[in-house]
């Protein structure tokens, strides 16, 4: 994942190597860019809504300068050679308006699941360009990476502190049933207020299941359980 970050940093600054990268809302033009920055990569997945066949995932666009009395178009595109999943399971819309007004947008993206989701995770990449009303902002928000799934995987997030205070040792389908009982696909390590919270509500619903005594197995018939031990 950071190959591809650096990657794509460097098309991205080769593409607009003659800009300035220092923002200044006080220039007569006005930046625009993408609310996200490019090495923290999106993800979408039909994990949580199996009978779903299509899911609207949103990017953020936002305005460094003064707000406009116009309304004002942007430009979004794909780039193809650092993209994975098929053109035909993402639409992605051909024109794009930033409101009289208004400082942010949203570029709604409709991914579509298809078998190939469900072999393994695929990749959008997308960044802004140059119109008559904008120029870049700064290279590391100038594009995003969207990876879009329909299989378990283990996240980034679920790391050493949430294997030792936490939920315990990872297992695929530990991490699917995390998902339907809490309704979320990732929490912050860093935040152990909201770690606590969640693992609660996991750990209360395997308690459940087991003093109904239908306990939830690993697959390899162990009991399922997490290692936070109060609450």
């Amino acid at each position: 994942m950071k190959k591809l970050y650096l990657f794509v940093v460097l098309l991205l600054w080769v593409a607009a190597a003659c800009q300035r990268d220092d923002i200044m809302t006080y220039h007569a033009v006005d930046y625009i860019q993408f609310e996200r920055n490019l090495a923290d990569s999106s993800l979408c997945t039909f994990l949580p809504c199996p009978d779903v066949e299509q899911l609207r995932f949103p990017v953020v666009v936002e305005v460094v300068g003064l707000t406009s009395a116009q309304d004002r178009e942007y430009k979004v595109e794909v780039i193809d050679e650092f993209t994975t999943v098929s053109a035909g399971n993402y639409d992605l819309p051909e024109r794009f308006v930033m409101k009289a007004r208004t400082v942010k947008d949203t570029v709604w993206i409709v991914f579509k699941n298809s078998p190939e989701l469900k072999e393994k995770p695929r990749r959008l990449t997308i960044r802004l360009a140059e119109t008559d009303g904008f120029t870049l902002g700064q290279i590391e928000h100038r594009g995003n990476i969207i990876n879009v799934s329909d299989v378990v995987t283990k996240p980034d997030w679920w790391n050493a502190i949430i294997d030792y205070y936490f939920l315990g040792t990872y297992s695929d389908k530990k991490y699917r049933l995390f998902i339907q009982e809490t309704g979320i696909l990732d929490m912050n390590p860093n935040d152990l207020n909201e770690c606590r919270y969640y693992t609660l509500i996991f750990k209360n619903y395997l308690k459940k299941k087991k003093d109904a005594n239908t306990p939830v197995l690993e697959d390899d018939n162990s009991e399922m359980n997490v290692a936070l031990s109060a609450g």
